[in-house]
């Protein structure tokens, strides 16, 4: 989910998932930010949030992504 789809918050607030919205760790650049803050073109490249609770998906067993990052992994290796 982190990859592609942002969480927002019900005042607008920007998070990389649901999980870290959850947890209020909210995206910044210097500042918290909301959706009137960024534009699509302000995320390429952006430096997702992370903690312990990422291993989950990264593992597979995430609720959205599905451990699509490891899928994906093993796919282009075929």
């Amino acid at each position: 989910m982190c990859v592609n789809t942002l969480s927002i918050g019900w005042d607008g607030r920007l998070y990389d998932c649901d999980f870290n919205q959850m947890l209020g760790m909210q995206m910044r650049n210097g500042k918290l930010l909301t959706i009137a803050d960024i534009s699509a073109k302000d995320l390429e490249n952006w430096e997702v949030l992370t903690s312990n609770h990422c291993f989950g998906c990264t593992a597979g067993a995430g609720s959205s992504c599905q451990g699509a990052l490891e899928r994906n992994m093993l796919a282009k290796e075929s």
